[in-house]
């Protein structure tokens, strides 16, 4: 019977072991998801705060890190939103904000369903410390 449970302890220390991996990166992808969830928020208060503006306001246009050109806005009507591979569409500043409200509730639910598998396996690891205490 010792056998037995050396055996079994040993089989839930290699499952506790994968179960810490699979929470490491779990957490990885729940940090990835919180900094896309700040990003598409900052992106909605940019665009909430560009319907302030005006035709003709001078703006700083970034080109690289730091360095900026200046410019003066044409259109406070339309945005150019990057649809991928290098093309563009125009959308109005409502449109865009659709889009990122859209963009934030799925990625929400991804992060909400990333926050439920942790739950499972955090309660599945207290089971395995339990037989070891």
């Amino acid at each position: 019977m010792p056998e037995e449970k050396k055996i079994d302890k040993e089989a839930l220390y290699s499952e506790l072991k994968e179960l810490d991996e699979e929470i490491k990166k779990l957490n990885s992808h729940l940090e990835s998801v919180d900094e896309q969830l700040s990003d598409l928020n900052s992106s909605k208060t940019v665009i909430n705060k560009f319907t302030e503006l005006k035709k003709g306001d001078e703006l700083r246009i970034p080109i690289a890190s730091g360095i900026y050109i200046k410019g003066e806005l044409q259109d406070t009507k339309r945005l150019m939103v990057n649809v991928g591979t290098g093309v563009a569409v125009e959308k109005s500043p409502e449109d865009v904000v659709k889009i990122l409200d859209s963009q934030l509730i799925e990625l929400s639910g991804y992060r909400e369903t990333i926050v439920d598998q942790m739950k499972h396996i955090i309660v599945r690891i207290e089971e395995i410390q339990k037989v070891f205490e």
